[in-house]
């Protein structure tokens, strides 16, 4: 009979659970717009050790920032810092449409003065958001200038996630992109040559970047039922110690 609930509990604990994970909620959680004139991305082409795209210095941006109790800030000023590397060569994908991979990088945004959303207060140099990611990549029409280029880091790519505003669980990034403007002398493919996949990387340049961060929470029922989920086979779990300490 024991066994039988056992079965029973874990069962309906794993039915639970990814009925629960597909009722989610979505919002841009942190959008930025550049805040300072010219740059504030720079891509090197570092030769045989790979690629680089970054902000030499920290940059002011201007930030907007939600959470999921539907509080809403707009204006934050903000010092972007970002750095993604790559070692391999552009890859000509469709049309005129060169891409990039990156192999991993940092982003963070540090409040310039203090900011608060809702009940969370962050104090002046404190972090709004920072991570690592993995993977993701830089795509841009070849030759082009402002307009055609997309960085775009998928969430399942995030590492070591914090922010002053909103907690991770339950929240999960779902997506990063940063859309390149004022790109400055434009688009194109160095020593491999156009046309080619053979040692093609973009050449040097620099650019105005905005983006966003996406991100899902659980609804609130949903998230009752993923704790369920988990106290159920946590429960099962006891109850199996204890018959095998019997």
């Amino acid at each position: 009979m024991r066994k039988y609930l056992q079965t029973a509990i874990v069962a309906a604990a794993i039915a639970v659970m990814p009925s629960a994970a597909h009722a989610m909620r979505t919002a841009s959680i942190v959008s930025f717009t550049a805040n300072q004139s010219g740059p504030n991305l720079t891509y090197t082409d570092n030769g045989s050790s790979g690629w680089t795209l970054t902000t030499a210095t920290p940059k002011n941006v201007l930030v907007s920032l939600e959470d999921f109790d539907g509080n809403f800030v707009s204006g934050v000023a903000a010092q972007l810092s970002f750095t993604g590397t790559g070692t391999g060569f552009a890859m000509n994908t469709a049309g005129n449409l060169w891409t990039q991979m990156f192999t991993g990088g940092s982003v963070s945004f540090t409040a310039v003065n203090a900011v608060t959303i809702g009940s969370r207060s962050i104090a002046a140099g404190g972090n709004i958001l920072t991570l690592n990611f993995s993977g993701g990549d830089l795509s841009a029409a070849v030759p082009g200038t402002s307009g055609n280029a997309l960085v775009s880091i998928p969430g399942d790519g995030f590492s070591n996630v914090s922010s002053g505003f909103i907690d991770f669980p339950p929240v999960t990034l779902t997506d990063f992109s940063i859309s390149l403007g004022n790109v400055s002398p434009g688009f194109s493919i160095g020593s491999g040559g156009l046309g080619t996949q053979s040692n093609a990387r973009f050449t040097n340049f620099t650019a105005r970047g905005s983006g966003d961060f996406t991100a899902a929470v659980p609804e609130p029922q949903t998230w009752a039922m993923l704790v369920l989920g988990f106290g159920l086979v946590g429960f099962a779990r006891r109850r199996q110690l204890r018959t095998i300490a019997a």
